[in-house]
């Protein structure tokens, strides 16, 4: 099968789009399948590029600096893909990649799959104006709208189906989880992660509590450090952030006017390559957001054998066991009761390889297969529709 991807975002960036678009690309080819990735430019990537991957010219997002935005003329990339013999296209994105591959998949005649990857009316923090209800309609409106366009729509969790669905999304939605490479989360470096614990001067015996992702205001940091300053035995416990983003300068300002600099670590983004890594440097995993559409992060630190301790959230149902890989929270109270609990169960030496089997069905093959099951199914309605067409044709004839 000869498989189109269409994607705003692609590695080296590093977010959870860009890493289920170039996971799955990998997991396909290994089953035999060609596929073609057509995403934005980006200075940051390999000169020589990687082998199926096409770039148009992109400039960066005013908004948000680390997401750029493509100019793709679809008369120019016409005959280029036509020349591919695509069977289906699968776009990762509302935006230009995605309106891109909309068209193209009309143009052919070919299966449009869709992955809704992102619930816009959570990032209303990054708009001035007076009435962000207008533009949460709006977002609304515009998932809808793409959504209703392509034939089969891919969700990582029932909380997005459900979300579509009040939307007044009428395709069929399908919850595929994105997959992730569990061996590469449960094979860190050991002597890189003993470089990067005095890199970073985490001092020796102290509680790690890591946060992997973006610095916004989504994913509600701020509650983090805020609950943290609260907590017992201070100075046993260090918060370590890794990533970037625009909310960076307000946490380390907070962290100041809390006295907290001894124990709140910035790493800095990272390469995705060597994620796991820093993983190994945590001892649970910390998040504050309730805006994950899965929560990718949330499955690599349970693959690195990390315990989540999370605020409640519908993504991370059928992932989150309590009190077997991890607990969430919905207060102060109860962050600070999880915290000492799991600080506890690992003194008694918790065992990593049961919060890492919790995860076992998440790996990038079996998303693979599904996702693959439903391109062949979205072309045979196809091929029945076609057939249909034909036959309705000659009967009027």
């Amino acid at each position: 099968m000869n498989i189109g991807i269409f994607t705003d975002t692609y590695y080296p960036e590093v977010n959870g789009v860009a890493n289920s678009a170039y996971e799955l690309k990998k997991a396909l080819e290994r089953q035999g399948h060609v596929v073609y990735v057509f995403t934005v430019s980006n200075p940051e990537a390999a000169p020589y590029g990687e082998k199926g991957v096409y770039r148009i010219n992109s400039i960066p997002l005013p908004m948000i600096k680390e997401l750029r935005v493509g100019f793709a003329l679809s008369k120019v990339w016409k005959r280029r893909i036509e020349a591919l013999h695509l069977d289906v296209i699968h776009t990762q994105t509302e935006f230009v990649m995605g309106h891109l591959g909309r068209k193209l998949a009309d143009w052919l005649g070919i299966p449009h799959i869709h992955t809704y990857h992102t619930i816009y009316e959570d990032y209303l923090s990054y708009l001035h104006m007076p009435d962000k209800q207008c533009f949460r309609k709006f977002a609304q409106r515009f998932s809808q709208i793409c959504c209703n366009r392509a034939d089969e729509i891919i969700v990582p969790t029932y909380k997005v189906r459900d979300l579509l669905k009040q939307y007044g999304v009428k395709r069929e939605v399908h919850v595929i989880p994105t997959g992730i490479s569990l061996e590469k989360f449960a094979k860190p470096d050991k002597r890189r992660v003993n470089e990067l614990r005095l890199q970073l001067g985490i001092p020796d015996n102290r509680l790690v509590l890591l946060y992997v992702g973006r610095l916004s205001s989504e994913k509600n940091i701020s509650e983090l450090l805020t609950y943290l300053h609260k907590t017992e035995n201070k100075e046993e416990t260090v918060l370590l952030l890794v990533g970037d983003g625009p909310e960076r300068e307000a946490l380390e300002r907070q962290v100041k006017e809390l006295q907290m600099e001894s124990r709140v670590i910035f790493a800095g983004m990272v390469p995705f390559d060597n994620i796991e890594d820093y993983y190994a440097l945590g001892d649970i995993f910390v998040s504050g957001s309730t805006s994950e559409t899965q929560g990718l992060t949330y499955i690599e630190a349970l693959a690195a054998g990390l315990p989540l301790l999370v605020r409640r959230d519908a993504c991370l149902k059928k992932v989150l066991r309590e009190y077997e890989n991890g607990i969430d929270y919905v207060d102060e109270r109860m962050f600070q009761q999880g915290l000492q609990f799991l600080s506890t169960c690992l003194k008694q030496n918790m065992q990593k390889r049961v919060v890492r089997e919790s995860v076992a069905g998440l790996g990038t093959e079996e998303f693979a297969k599904q996702v693959e099951a439903l391109y062949c199914n979205s072309m045979q309605k196809q091929d029945v529709k076609r057939n249909e067409e034909n036959n309705g044709r000659i009967h009027a004839a």
